[in-house]
């Protein structure tokens, strides 16, 4: 099947993503809120996209384009901080499973069960084999050796258990100390109050 020329009206809804900056005055708007978006068709039937800062939009001069709307803005987390998210949640669940498997308590068997598996899948923890009906698992980092009970998975209702575990880990998250928070802010001076 041959590929179809593109009409005139999917060239005019094809433009750019929003900018990050205005166009006049450089500010940004890639910050919560909204800012005004003009289209104007250029000298090729191109969709040409033009973001403004509000006040640049009120001083602009009065001119034609093609379309006009507001485009809201939501400050999303970066990359780096939806990291920094999966890595408090490990640290979490770690906290968690190391609490539960120090009391060795009988009834907790398939928490940690899940929270092994869970822990493995994020990389926390390595299966390094089973014997006498335990699972042992490594703490590469640790270098410290964990045994859980192997259960059938149709013995126990697991979703029941990650709700359960869910409850749970948020006892476990890490607390942002002062100077994790001057990290995060990237504030790379020394803290005077710190000599």
């Amino acid at each position: 099947m041959a590929k179809q020329k593109p009409t005139d009206r999917d060239l005019y809804l094809k433009f750019s993503r929003p900018s990050n900056n205005c166009l006049l005055c450089n500010v940004p708007l890639n910050i919560e809120g909204a800012h005004p978006t003009l289209l104007e068709v250029g000298g090729r039937e191109e969709a040409i996209r033009k973001d403004f800062c509000p006040d640049c939009w009120n001083k602009k001069d009065q001119q034609t384009y093609f379309s006009f709307w507001v485009t809201n803005r939501v400050n999303k987390p970066t990359a780096k901080e939806r990291r920094l998210a999966k890595s408090e949640r490990n640290e979490a669940l770690w906290r968690l499973f190391s609490a539960l498997h120090a009391s060795e308590g009988d009834d907790l068997a398939p928490q940690l069960f899940l929270l092994a598996h869970l822990l493995m899948k994020y990389k926390v923890l390595t299966f390094t084999g089973s014997r006498d009906g335990m699972l042992e698992f490594t703490h590469p980092k640790l270098g410290e050796t964990f045994m859980v009970e192997d259960l059938p998975l149709d013995s126990t209702d697991f979703v029941a258990i990650h709700q359960q575990i869910e409850g749970q880990v948020l006892d476990y998250a890490p607390e942002e100390s002062p100077a994790e928070e001057q990290a995060i802010v990237g504030d790379d001076e020394e803290n005077p109050a710190q000599t």
